[in-house]
């Protein structure tokens, strides 16, 4: 389930889980769980048509979940019960939530923030004259992040500004050690681990959450078009010419953080994607995001309009709650938000009028997209796909496959299309994380996605190892 890990942080950061002030015993947290899933999980009817082979799975599990079960073997258990659902939209995670370690620090009133004992203002003035590749001023789009050595094995990144709401000056953001791993902390304070990597000494890249910053103190050698293609490429995203008659297309995500990115990208090529012969789109180890991300490559890779079939939401107490409490943020820029305010107040009150039952939005259960096709674009295309390609992106796979130029080429994708749209819910303990989907899928029950994935056109068996030069010898036919 690696696929889902990015998707999942990005979660974690946007929806800034709330704790119930409660901390459950393995029982009670498993009794809540399983009264949520019941109640409020899209696919429980459909999932438990038999009876009793779920209720041996939730009596064995009950029977496990004694009240004196350590947490790591409690987790275990909550993971035996959601397992029966096969479904890779369901996570039960531990809350991590908790006091931070740290080097010559002290501490504030909150157990959980710790300061750097770090004077901002000398630490600036002395910046500019570092030679240290790592320690320095670096940025991204919500922090200005000071990053400092302790001792030969490890470095603190410290915050400098940052929206006040959730973040003070000084407090730690990330730690770095010398093996390459690092520590971040959240918006919510939740600790992540990975690995990191300076680019050129200009650019921090943090693998596992997919963050990348730029230095300014000493200021980057790199110019700021060679900043913005090589964080492209670290996460993921570009566009090459690989021969004289073949483009190929990398998008390894389509989270809503890099729709921006890969708009800008393919307008940025547009003149490259107009005059290739072929193209290769390679949506390998995308493990999905928003169907927004891919909107601006159709165009290439259609030949006419598509269908789509649409989802239903199970209007829960959950849904309604976080859609309300993100209604409240988008109200913050009201003058920008709009049309997207308008659109939730009106989905919110669909899912008020029609408690616990599910809701169609638009009332369309299929969705003819008139995708307009470009006047230039490749004659023949290949998108790449294989056991990691998932979601969102199994939803591109469904479209591509309906254009008569296109031909999927790899392995079956993930499966995990049927049930979507995660979120956390709230349950009544804090000590473990629940993440469920929110919507069911109308080809159901007659077109099953989850555990089953998206057939490819052309099946590459073991033997072929490299999948872009198979892809370029079909399309130029020299295989």
């Amino acid at each position: 389930m690696k696929f889902q890990i990015a998707l999942l942080l990005i979660l974690s950061s946007f929806l800034g889980f709330t704790d119930a002030q409660t901390t459950c015993n393995c029982n009670d947290a498993l009794q809540k769980i399983i009264l949520k899933i019941e109640s409020e999980y899209p696919g429980f009817d459909i999932k438990t048509k038999d009876k009793l082979l779920y209720d041996s799975v939730k009596h064995n599990t009950t029977k496990a979940a004694t009240e004196d079960k350590e947490p790591s073997e409690c987790l275990e258990i909550l993971k035996s019960y959601i397992d029966f659902f096969k479904d890779r939209h369901i996570w039960v995670l531990p809350n991590t939530i908790g006091p931070q370690q740290s080097i010559n620090t002290k501490t504030t009133a909150d157990p959980a923030k710790k300061l750097a004992n770090i004077d901002l203002k000398k630490f600036k003035d002395h910046a500019s004259k570092i030679t240290n590749e790592i320690e320095g001023v670096w940025k991204d789009e919500k922090y200005e992040i000071g990053i400092k050595k302790l001792n030969e094995k490890e470095y603190v990144g410290f915050i400098i500004k940052a929206d006040p709401n959730f973040w003070k000056p000084n407090e730690i953001k990330f730690r770095l050690f010398t093996d390459g791993t690092y520590e971040y902390y959240l918006q919510d304070r939740s600790l992540q681990k990975g690995k990191y990597e300076v680019h050129d000494g200009g650019l921090l890249y943090f693998d596992t959450i997919i963050s990348a910053f730029t230095r300014q103190l000493p200021l980057a050698r790199l110019t700021p078009t060679d900043i913005e293609n090589k964080i492209n490429e670290t996460n993921g995203f570009f566009i090459k010419r690989l021969t004289p008659r073949t483009t190929i297309v990398k998008m390894k995500y389509f989270s809503y953080i890099f729709v921006d990115a890969i708009e800008k990208m393919i307008e940025k090529n547009k003149a490259l994607l107009e005059n290739s012969e072929f193209l290769i789109v390679d949506v390998r180890d995308n493990g999905g995001g928003t169907d927004n991300a891919y909107q601006k490559i159709l165009p290439y890779l259609m030949t006419g309009p598509s269908r789509s079939v649409g989802v239903e939401y199970l209007a829960s107490p959950t849904l309604i709650t976080t859609s309300e409490k993100y209604l409240l943020g988008l109200k913050k820029d009201i003058d920008k938000n709009k049309d997207e305010i308008e659109g939730l107040e009106n989905r919110i009150r669909q899912l008020k009028a029609d408690p616990g039952k599910y809701v169609n939005y638009d009332g369309e259960k299929v969705h003819v997209n008139s995708i307009l096709p470009t006047p230039k674009s490749p004659s023949q295309i290949v998108v790449l796909a294989n056991d990691h390609t998932a979601s969102a992106a199994e939803n591109f796979l469904l479209l591509a496959k309906q254009s008569k130029k296109t031909k999927i080429v790899g392995i079956p994708s993930s499966g995990v299309l049927d049930y979507a749209n995660a979120m956390f819910f709230e349950y009544g303990c804090d000590n473990y994380k629940l993440l469920m989907p929110t919507y069911r899928s109308f080809r159901l029950p007659n077109y099953p996605i989850d555990n089953i994935g998206v057939q490819p056109d052309i099946y590459l068996d073991e033997g072929i190892e490299d999948w872009v030069k198979f892809s370029v010898d079909y399309l130029e036919g020299t295989n």
